[in-house]
């Protein structure tokens, strides 16, 4: 367990381990290991991949679950580079780079909370403007872009 005030060096490397290795390696269980049962999930591509616009949050690890297999099936060829790893007093931030089939790459971060046991208990997508507002063609027809951390 680790102090609810600090993310240490080791906790860090753990879960860019996990995020990293799952999403490449297409691997469900190494994705959800670090996640708490009641983890709320948001992105700015949540509307669009459920089919609900008002939607903007997956909220329980199952339902979490199911979002990440389906975003999976979405995105077969893509990569992930974990760029640089932040952490806060109950918190970290991933910076990374999509690699898409096409060639294309985009960048994002993603914000996580921990709880006391040094689960995540709060999951949030952010992407660069042109990413948001650019081609997002493999997130609508599952081409192979979006899904991810969030939907890449």
């Amino acid at each position: 367990m680790i102090e609810p005030t600090t993310v240490d060096d080791q906790v860090a490397a753990t879960l860019r381990r996990h995020w990293e290795d799952g999403w490449n390696r297409a691997d469900v269980a190494t994705i959800m290991a670090p996640f708490a049962t009641d983890v709320e999930f948001s992105s700015p591509f949540v509307a669009k991949l459920t089919g609900d616009p008002a939607r903007q949050a997956i909220v329980g690890y199952d339902a979490l679950r199911t979002y990440v297999e389906d975003s999976l099936r979405r995105a077969p060829g893509i990569a992930y580079t974990v760029e640089a790893v932040h952490t806060g007093a109950d918190s970290l931030v991933l910076v990374y780079t999509v690699h898409r089939p096409d060639g294309s790459a985009k960048h994002g971060a993603d914000f996580m909370r921990l709880d006391a046991d040094g689960k995540i208990t709060e999951w949030r997508c952010h992407y660069t403007a042109d990413f948001l507002g650019g081609d997002n063609r493999y997130l609508v027809d599952g081409a192979g872009g979006a899904g991810g951390p969030g939907d890449g």
